[in-house]
Order: C-alpha cells, then sequence, then structure tokens
C-alpha cells in the first residue's frame, strides 16, 4: 500500500521546549546539564527569611561521558570583573546524534493519523515535527555544553546566562558555534586563616550577673512610684512640655518622657537622659533641637526648636523582693528554686553570647582580610533583596510606609554594605569548606530541618517538601557548611582570655505554669508562607535556614 502523508489531526508530546539552559530535562551525551542557578537566586518568601547568597559551579554533580563523539571547542576570555566570554562549537557528529536521539523518542511516542505508534518513518517526522525537534536540539546542546564547559574549566557560574535562544539557529551543514557572557564566581587568595587572633568573652555566671539578671525580672513587676528626689536613669519625668521655634508653637500637658534617649514630638534627641537627669519637681529644663527633615509636620522640617518641660512630677521604679509566693507565679516552688533556674538559664544565655562572639570575629577577620571582587549582577540582585528585607521588616515594626519611602535612600545605602558584606563572607566561606575538605551529611540537614520544624510547629518531611518547591533547600546545606567552617577556624584560632565584662544577657524570667510539673512552652511562631514567585526578594525577612540558628527560646529556663 502507497505511504500515505495526511496533515496531522495533533501534535505528539514534543520534546521540551526550553526557554532557558536551565529548563532542558534531556540528559546529555557527554556532559550533565548545567546547573548554574546561585544560591543568590534562590527565591523565598518574605516571610521565611533571607537567602545566603553564594556561587555554584555547573554541573559539579555530574561524571563526563566518553560517547564517542569529537568533543566541543571551547573558547574562554575575560570580559570584565567576574565575568566570561564563553564562545562553545559543536561538531555536526554531536548534531545529528542529538537529532538522532530526538526523533528515536518521538518515533517511540508520537501519535500520527495512519500509523500506528512507534511505525511513522523518520522522514515524516522530519517533515511534521522538524522544527520542534530543532529547537529542542538547539535547547539541549546548549544547556549541555554549557554544563561540561562550566565543569571542565571549573567555572563558578552564577546566575541565569543571558542566553537569546531565538537568535542561535542550529545549522543545516557544519558545526553550531554561540557565544554567552556569564558572570563567574570572583576569584581571590584566602587569607592565612590558621591562628586567628580571637578574643574570648567571659561566660560565668556570676553572683554579679545573677543579681543583675534577677534585677531585671523583678523590675516588670514594678510599679512607678511618685519621688521627690532628682531624676536618675530609668525615672519617669512628668510635666508640661512648649515647643517653640520659627513657626512653631506646641504646648501640651501632662506629658510623660523617660529619662534616657528618646524624642519629643518626633525630635530624635539622643542624650535625652542626660539633659533630664538631675530634674526636679519644680523645675524647667530647656534645649535647643533640630526638627529633621522627615518629620511629619512639613512646615517644621530642617527648623530649630527650642524644648522646655516644666518638671510636675518625677516617678521611680520601685521593684518587688524575690519571694516563694512570687515563685509560684512562674510555676516553681520557692525563691531558692527560682534563682536555681534563673543560674541555669543565665549560665546557658551566656554560653550562647560567647559562641556568637567568637562567630562574629571570625567573620569580621575574614571580612577585612580577605579582597574579593564582587559580581556586579549579583551584588545588585541581592541588595535588591536586602533592601526588600529590611523594608518589610520595618513594616512589621510598625514604622509608617511613607516614613520608610523618604529614608530609602539611607536604607539602600545600609542593605548595600550589608549585601556587600554577606557576599563577601559567602564567597569566601565556600572556599574554606573546599580547602578544608568539608563535608555536610544528609542526616545533618534532616536534623536542622527537624529544628526548623519545631519552631514553626509544623511536621519536618512536610516542610522539606515546601522548602524543596521554594528551592530553598540547598540553602540549608550551604548555611551548615558555613557553620563548620566558622567551627573549623575557631579550633585552629588562638583564643585570648578578655576582661570580665558587666554585661549580661536580657534575663527571662521562668514562665508561669498551671502543673508546676510541666515545663513552660515557648511561644508559638508563625510557619513561613509557601513562596508566591520563581524571585524574591528577600527579602535572606529570614529564610527558615536563618531561623534555625535562633533555636527554641522559651519565656524562661526550663524546669527540670
Amino acid at each position: 500500500m502507497a505511504e500515505q502523508t495526511p496533515e496531522p489531526t495533533e501534535t505528539p508530546p514534543a520534546p521540551q521546549d526550553a526557554t532557558g539552559t536551565e529548563d532542558i530535562e534531556t540528559k546529555p551525551a557527554d556532559a550533565a546539564p548545567a546547573d548554574e542557578t546561585a544560591a543568590d537566586e534562590t527565591a523565598t518568601d518574605e516571610t521565611a527569611g533571607d537567602e545566603t547568597p553564594t556561587d555554584e559551579t555547573a554541573g559539579d554533580d555530574a561524571e563526563a561521558v566518553d560517547d564517542g563523539l569529537p568533543a566541543n571547542v571551547v573558547t574562554i576570555e575575560e570580559a570584565g570583573p567576574c565575568k566570561k566570554n564563553i564562545t562553545i562549537e559543536v561538531s555536526r557528529e554531536r548534531i545529528n546524534a542529538k537529532f538522532d536521539e530526538i526523533f528515536g523518542e518521538l518515533h517511540t511516542s508520537a501519535q500520527v493519523p495512519g500509523f500506528r505508534i512507534g511505525h511513522a518513518p523518520r522522514r515524516l517526522l522530519e517533515k511534521r515535527f522538524g522544527k520542534a525537534a530543532a529547537e529542542d536540539v538547539r535547547n539541549a546542546l546548549v544547556s549541555e555544553s554549557l554544563g561540561a564547559a562550566a565543569k571542565e574549566h571549573k567555572l563558578g557560574i552564577l546566575g541565569d546566562p543571558d542566553i537569546k535562544l531565538d537568535e542561535i539557529e542550529i545549522p543545516e551543514s557544519g558545526a553550531l558555534t554561540f557565544s554567552v557572557e556569564m558572570e563567574v564566581a570572583p576569584e581571590f587568595d584566602l587569607p592565612d586563616y590558621k591562628g586567628i587572633a580571637i578574643t574570648e568573652p567571659p561566660s560565668e555566671a556570676t553572683q554579679e550577673r545573677q543579681d543583675q539578671a534577677l534585677r531585671e525580672i523583678l523590675a516588670r513587676r514594678g510599679t512607678m512610684v511618685p519621688t521627690d528626689d532628682p531624676a536618675i536613669i530609668g525615672d519617669l519625668v512628668i510635666g508640661e512640655l512648649k515647643l517653640t521655634g520659627d513657626g512653631i508653637d506646641e504646648k501640651r500637658e501632662n506629658v510623660e518622657f523617660r529619662v534616657g534617649p528618646g524624642a519629643i514630638e518626633g525630635i530624635p534627641v539622643p542624650d535625652l537622659g542626660e539633659k533630664l537627669t538631675d530634674a526636679a519637681v519644680g523645675k524647667d529644663v530647656s534645649f535647643e533641637a533640630t526638627v529633621p527633615d522627615t518629620h511629619e509636620n512639613e512646615d517644621w522640617r530642617g527648623k530649630n526648636a527650642t524644648v522646655t518641660l516644666s518638671i510636675k512630677e518625677v516617678k521611680r521604679l520601685e521593684i518587688p523582693e524575690l519571694t516563694d509566693e512570687l515563685a509560684t507565679q512562674y510555676g516553681l516552688e520557692s525563691a531558692e528554686q527560682f534563682k536555681e533556674h534563673l543560674k541555669e538559664d543565665l549560665t546557658a544565655r551566656l554560653a550562647q553570647a560567647r559562641q556568637q562572639s567568637l562567630r562574629e570575629q571570625v567573620r569580621r577577620f575574614l571580612l577585612d582580610n580577605a579582597k574579593v571582587d564582587l559580581p556586579a549582577g549579583v551584588t545588585e540582585r541581592h541588595t535588591a533583596n536586602v533592601v526588600r528585607r529590611r523594608y518589610v521588616d520595618l513594616l512589621y515594626r510598625g514604622v509608617a510606609r511613607d516614613q520608610i519611602d523618604q529614608n530609602m535612600e539611607l536604607l539602600e545605602a545600609q542593605a548595600g554594605e550589608e549585601a556587600k558584606n554577606e557576599l563577601q563572607l559567602s564567597f569566601v566561606l565556600a572556599k574554606v569548606v573546599e580547602a578544608e575538605g568539608i563535608t555536610v551529611e544528609e542526616g545533618e540537614v534532616n536534623a536542622r530541618i527537624a529544628t526548623m520544624a519545631r519552631q514553626y510547629n509544623r511536621r519536618p518531611e512536610r516542610l522539606r517538601h515546601e522548602m524543596e518547591g521554594q528551592g530553598t533547600l540547598d540553602q540549608v546545606k550551604i548555611q551548615l557548611g558555613e557553620e563548620k567552617a566558622i567551627d573549623k577556624l575557631l579550633e585552629m584560632a588562638e583564643m585570648t582570655a578578655a576582661p570580665p565584662q558587666p554585661e549580661v544577657p536580657a534575663a527571662k524570667a521562668p514562665a508561669k505554669s498551671a502543673d508546676k510539673k510541666s515545663k513552660p512552652k515557648a511561644d508559638a511562631k508563625k510557619a513561613p508562607a509557601k513562596k508566591a514567585s520563581a524571585k524574591k526578594t528577600s527579602a535572606k525577612k529570614k529564610t527558615p535556614a536563618k531561623a534555625a540558628d535562633k533555636g527554641n527560646k522559651a519565656d524562661a529556663p526550663e524546669k527540670k
């Protein structure tokens, strides 16, 4: 019977038509597909937190396959700081092999009217699906060749390559040649990190520290009572307020001010505590202040104002004594037991503060001594992430949106510096991980996810599934690697004890409990919302991985 070539009534499941190299799923003939998404591109929900950007070398996890085909010809040229221009020539033999692979898949799956599946001749498939097949061959070859080049030449490709696939065409004969400019991880030398000088802060829960912590807790149950003594730091002064100046004439009765840094009618007064110290009933306190350019009253902005406060009353905090009765309100049996739990809690918090101080000193050493030229594109993207993270954090704290917008220039400047520090640490720590042969096991990742799940009151497997969908799971592994790197540097550091310091981490009282045998519970934390888009920002608010660092904090030391 003569071969029939009727027009198809439906399109077969064509090979995937990728719009970028990272979307191609076709398996390579000679190398793994490029995994070029940097951790900087990791998308996270705003409530989940910030990501820590880092670089990933494309194709690192794949093994090259010797398929007997001619190797690609790769030419790499410098294109600026942290940029490479990559030109790749793919042989005709490799192109033909990929066409054979694509049409082989079509042959076993395409539904062509007049033919049973698997019986349509190749030339008919080429006629009907040639254009789509050529696009898939192109996409697959671009992806595979970039992945192979990145692996062979150890390129730390960052972000998504800007490839205009529509401008790349498979030639009818001869090799396929294309070029692409890509951002790569910076090349730099690690500083001599063995024997970093570290000052070890005191972490002993001395009696003085315990007394201070106890006072802080009892102060929360204190009451403000009138006093005839002159005001001291922490007191409350009440009186009549007058603001005068060019176009400024305000008067307020019975206003209250804490003796300490603060603001008066929206005017910041950092040394307000000093100005109000020794204020007494019946006296006036007067000083000059400058209205900020962001003040809500436009007519006041930038002007000088005279502030006069006529003191009518001074109040001081009266702190109750610790008694057995008061201890029972925290779920404990006696004042003595309260003190025991307080000491245990303080010891744990001081140890945590010590560890944070040691880690921060290592980070500061790396920032000060590692000279890294940061990639412009990644830096710009991460800065935008940090700006969004800070913006949302300010809104969460109750700062008015218009006030934030008025200070965007300052916010962006601060975010830019923070983003650069985060990026630099990310690149440097990644290099330390490689230099020291540090590895992160899957069990460690699962343990961190379990910790995060407890924080958010979630099931670990459900949280892991959500993080896989959001693309943030790899960030957990990266963070664990960075933590191990810092721990390794601390092992090799030279420790020097610091002189005792009076500062004490903020104390937390034992939580009140109806059942004295039960442990106080931590406040439930809101779980991160699911990702709404493929790219955030940031905004790394905190990613679950970051949140895990803080641990579960109850309102008080747990009762043993």
